[in-house]
């Protein structure tokens, strides 16, 4: 008989302090991502100089790390 891994915890894969640093980890990325993406997007939405075909692509992942962010 082969047990479902989903029946019990499964502690002996990863230390349950590892999973605390990467919960800081993440929530680090997203306290620090948003601000920064967001005004890319503000800053280039604002000033038509920056609007050049390279700051697009900027723009781009700028839009896509957003969608990272909250996804």
């Amino acid at each position: 008989i082969v047990r479902s891994p989903y029946e019990y915890p499964q502690y002996y894969l990863v230390n349950p302090a590892a999973y605390a640093a990467l919960g800081a980890y993440m929530f680090f990325l997203i306290l620090i991502g948003f601000p920064i993406n967001f005004l890319t997007l503000y800053v280039t939405i604002e000033h038509k100089k920056l609007r050049t075909l390279l700051n697009y692509i900027l723009l781009n992942l700028a839009v896509a790390d957003l969608f990272m962010v909250f996804g």
